[in-house]
């Protein structure tokens, strides 16, 4: 009857986490296209002070004292290069929720993973049951136990050796596989976080790659060489880069971090099934 309620409760769970995960991205993108219109629309200290006499455009690298910063660079941007900033800007921000949900994911399986193991522990059988639906551990435990009943009430007067084995071999099958159920939740989002670390700066260097070509482009219209005419470009075009490398880099470490706590995770669920095989193959040499 627990099962029942706890399965749909799940379901809503996981569907509450994308829809986090959903609003997340669409606020940052709303913020972005936000930034964007706000300074597309609002005028420059330079456009504002130019002379309608003035027939040559003045570029802010030429201005002195005009500043050129992150926005500047953005808004100035060509538009496959807004387009890959703005991609990788939701990339990190997808990575940071990725890393709060599995914190909270990851502390409170170990939470209740504690709390049944300490009731196993203990032999109070009746809280087990009600806990067991709960935890990994008590997953686990409760497909132990089915093959267990399975085989308690189809056996003979006299069990020998060789079923008891058979039986131990059927428990550890079926706890192995409510252990990979539960190691594929925790596991969710975990390809997320690698397509983002080993892609991130590729997308990066194509902005780049795509800013350095409109400048030279600018270049030979402009039929300049003088750094003022290209450097606004080549910086535009490195920002990108450098966004690459700040969606990527937390996102291997966050991976590797997550991937290391999934290996210990797995160990503690191999523990648990050698405990409990042990405490069955226990019962039965004590004739219980």
């Amino acid at each position: 009857m627990q099962n029942s309620f706890q399965s749909p409760l799940r379901g809503w769970q996981a569907r509450l986490r994308w829809l986090a995960l959903l609003c997340l991205m669409a606020v940052s993108a709303a913020s972005a296209g936000l930034v964007l219109a706000q300074s597309t629309t609002e005028p420059t200290a330079t456009e504002q002070s130019a002379e309608p006499v003035m027939a040559a455009p003045v570029t802010a690298a030429e201005l002195p004292g005009e500043r050129f910063g992150v926005r500047e660079m953005f808004t100035q941007a060509d538009l496959v290069v807004k387009s890959v900033m703005i991609l990788l800007v939701l990339m990190s921000l997808l990575t940071w929720a990725i890393l709060f949900e599995k914190l909270m994911t990851f502390a409170g399986a170990r939470s209740r993973n504690r709390r049944f193991l300490a009731l196993f522990r203990a032999g109070d059988k009746a809280a087990m049951e009600l806990q067991a639906s709960q935890s990994a551990l008590g997953r686990i435990w409760l497909a132990g136990q089915t093959e267990l009943r399975h085989f308690m009430q189809h056996r003979g007067s006299n069990v020998s050796a060789e079923q008891i084995n058979r039986l131990l071999q059927r428990m550890a099958l079926n706890a192995s596989i409510a252990q990979e159920r539960d190691l594929a939740r925790l596991g969710g989002m975990m390809g997320v976080l690698a397509t983002i670390g080993a892609t991130a700066p590729f997308i990066g260097l194509f902005g780049t790659v795509w800013g350095i070509l409109n400048s030279f482009a600018g270049i030979a219209t402009a039929k300049s060489t003088s750094l003022a005419v290209v450097a606004p470009g080549i910086a535009e075009a490195l920002l990108a880069t450098a966004l690459g490398l700040f969606a990527a880099i937390p996102a291997v470490m966050i991976f590797n971090k997550f991937a290391r706590d999934i290996n210990g995770f797995v160990g503690s669920l191999d523990n648990f099934s050698a405990e409990l095989l042990a405490s069955v193959s226990r019962q039965f040499d004590e004739g219980h």
